[in-house]
């Protein structure tokens, strides 16, 4: 059985929705789908099968889900905040000071928005989420038969319940916190579950992770190259970014892709050797030596992959090394030096 587990991590959550897409286009078929915190919710939108849903509340969310004016937000990244801003900012941390944290209603009236109970209950895939009691801090690893029905939404919310948010019973008069404080990346919820080969989705979130409790489980590891950003700041254009992060991500594991820093198209050492057959046996030499690779097949991707960086190119697409190499000629993004040789020696047929 494949199972998927979604780490805990705020906004950095996003990521995992391209990743979530990647897996199901190219055929993984998890039975079951396990969350923490923001991967709760994830995890839920998946079950239900509202791909479309899960991308259109991230494209969404800002800060002001949090009672944090998202127009401020935008203008502290862009380093335009004024005087009155300030007067704004200082305005919103007082309401959150004097309800003695972040109110939680917005989020759960989303939550009762976008979750179909029914739907999830009803699903094929199998679903699970983490959080913990705080009376004895004890740690709940619930799947969905194990959570009462018509509590879907208040259960979500407290696998997400951070210390920042205002100190409210949520379920039969207790009080919850984020699943995080336990197990952020739910392997052993899963295991407990049946699955045996089980993708995991990090978002570098905070918290505590539980090690698989079987040696024979397959764990497939997903994580970001680079940084997802802040977990608290939610806004369009770092959604977006890290989403198409979560795709590239999953694809190259999925596809086994080439590429360190970009995404390149599987490709054989042959496919890779015909390139550089003409070029000066040296001249390979001093670049090996130069780049600290010892194969011609990492040769030419840490070489096409430092001019694409120095040109600024885009690192999130799916690139074939031949047109790349192409385009720097084509472009004359490559003046001189050694690389100069290197690349206008590559041969192309």
């Amino acid at each position: 059985m494949i199972g998927v587990a979604l780490e805990g991590g705020g906004a950095k959550g996003s990521y995992q929705v391209g990743a979530m897409i990647a897996l199901l286009k190219n055929g993984i078929k998890p039975s079951m789908v396990a969350g923490t915190s923001i991967g709760s919710v994830n995890a839920a939108l998946v079950v239900q099968g509202d791909i479309d849903t899960m991308v259109n509340v991230w494209l969404n969310s800002t800060t002001d889900l949090f009672g944090i004016d998202s127009n401020l937000v935008s203008k502290y990244k862009d380093h335009k905040l004024k005087y009155l801003d300030l007067k704004k900012s200082i305005s919103d941390i007082k309401v959150i000071l004097n309800n003695k944290g972040i109110d939680t209603t917005k989020i759960l009236n989303t939550l009762n928005e976008h979750i179909d109970e029914d739907k999830i209950r009803k699903s094929k895939i199998k679903y699970g989420l983490v959080t913990v009691k705080l009376k004895g801090l004890s740690p709940l690893e619930l799947s969905i038969d194990e959570i009462p029905k018509g509590k879907l939404s208040e259960y979500i919310l407290a696998s997400c319940y951070l210390p920042i948010f205002s100190f409210k019973k949520i379920i039969d008069d207790n009080y919850y916190l984020d699943g995080g404080f336990y197990n952020n990346l739910p392997i052993t919820l899963l295991e407990k579950n049946g699955c045996n080969k089980i993708y995991t989705i990090k978002v570098r979130g905070i918290g505590l992770s539980q090690k698989k409790a079987k040696n024979e489980t397959e764990i497939i590891e997903i994580k970001p190259k680079n940084s997802l950003g802040s977990m608290i700041i939610f806004d369009r254009d770092s959604n977006i970014r890290n989403m198409k992060m979560g795709y590239y991500d999953a694809l190259k594991v999925v596809k086994n892709l080439d590429g360190n820093n970009y995404y390149f198209y599987k490709k054989s050492d042959f496919y890779y050797n015909r390139i550089i057959r003409k070029i000066d046996k040296d001249l390979l030499n001093r670049l090996k030596s130069k780049f600290n690779v010892q194969s011609n097949k990492a040769l030419v991707i840490k070489i096409v992959e430092y001019l694409m960086k120095k040109n600024e190119l885009d690192s999130l697409a799916l690139y074939n090394i031949k047109k790349q190499i192409r385009y720097l000629k084509s472009h004359n993004l490559v003046t001189k030096g050694l690389l100069k040789e290197f690349i206008y020696s590559c041969k192309m047929f």
